[in-house]
């Protein structure tokens, strides 16, 4: 009897590709198309991957495939466990990661268990990454490798989920789309945030308090101010009013004081940070380990000096100072090819 694969189908051509593949495999494929608060009710949302399109896109290629077609309501889960999350850390004046915990709690919780409810032996996805001996891997394509949204998974969920696509590259992938006459082949990507359709600070208006207050040099002193720290970000350039000598960038936000201190180019570069929520997949830390770590997705990867528990949090201490450490974003390990885990920068 064939296995059967819940194929999470977002209406784009990795997704497609990966259910033709997986039939091509010999598997049973069922495709799934969750509709989250990005999917738009009225009209159509400027995003590929979020709107009635995309559903709609998603079960012509199932029926191209003569396979099932299902789509399953986590509104109020996507809205609970990443777009709260969302406004709560730009409240405390970090900078999160949504998709990191959509595939946490979203694809990688709820749609698994969904799998499992349906009969399912595993689900699958288009991600770029691949799984073995319960190891997590990088794609191929370590352009679109996309273990670094993906470093919270543990080693049982990686027994229960396919990555067909990690040992393809992005154009071969387009290229067996055509060949299977799929007609997403050429379909656009989408790169941004799938539930905001402007930009974050217009998306965080009337949502968050905002206070306006002072933004300050190294030393102290009032240089300007700024319109509220939940629209600032480490490294930010825009926003911060002129009349400077040279460049400068925000260095550091304090909520507490409501201040926004910028720097110099120089100022961004750090060789420390401590990190937290942290997330070994093989449940345990790598601390004896050969490491680089990346602080942002596609980003060089950076030798690792020292990582040490400290106090229930981890201290990681870089061969060499890397650029906008960002409280919020996550901090991810590898060893070779092999993600680790990581957790979330906290300073």
């Amino acid at each position: 009897m064939k296995k059967k694969v819940l194929v999470a189908m977002s209406g784009g051509v990795d997704s497609s590709v990966a259910a033709y593949l997986l039939q091509k495999e010999g598997y049973d494929p069922i495709g799934v198309t969750m509709k989250l608060f990005c999917y738009a009710e009225k009209g159509k949302s400027p995003k590929s991957c979020c709107s009635l399109e995309a559903i709609s896109d998603a079960k012509k290629v199932c029926e191209k495939l003569d396979i099932p077609h299902y789509v399953v309501d986590y509104e109020k889960e996507f809205e609970k466990e990443v777009i709260e999350d969302f406004i709560s850390e730009y409240q405390k004046g970090r900078t999160p990661n949504p998709c990191i915990r959509c595939n946490q709690f979203i694809k990688f919780d709820y749609l698994l268990k969904k799998a499992q409810e349906l009969g399912c032996d595993y689900l699958a996805t288009g991600h770029y990454t691949r799984v073995s001996g319960g190891k997590l891997l990088k794609g191929i394509d370590l352009v679109k490798d996309q273990t670094y949204f993906l470093y919270r998974l543990k080693q049982v969920q990686l027994s229960k989920i396919k990555f067909p696509l990690g040992e393809l590259t992005k154009k071969e992938v387009r290229d067996i789309a055509k060949e299977a006459d799929l007609k997403i082949a050429e379909k656009a990507e989408s790169q941004e945030i799938c539930f905001i359709d402007t930009n974050v600070p217009d998306f965080l208006q009337g949502k968050i308090e905002v206070k306006k207050g002072d933004i300050l040099d190294k030393d102290g002193k009032k240089v300007g101010e700024h319109e509220g720290v939940p629209f600032y970000t480490i490294g930010q350039r825009k926003g911060l009013g002129g009349g400077f000598k040279t460049p400068m960038y925000v260095i550091d936000i304090n909520v507490a004081e409501n201040t926004v201190t910028v720097g110099e180019e120089k100022d961004l570069y750090k060789k420390e940070l401590i990190f937290d929520e942290v997330s070994w997949i093989a449940g345990t830390s790598p601390v004896n380990k050969s490491l680089n770590a990346i602080i942002r997705y596609n980003m060089e990867e950076k030798e690792v000096d020292s990582l040490e528990k400290l106090n229930g949090k981890y201290k990681v201490i870089f061969k060499e100072k890397v650029r906008a450490v960002t409280p919020g974003q996550a901090i991810v390990f590898y060893s070779s090819d092999e993600c680790l885990g990581g957790g979330i920068i906290t300073n």
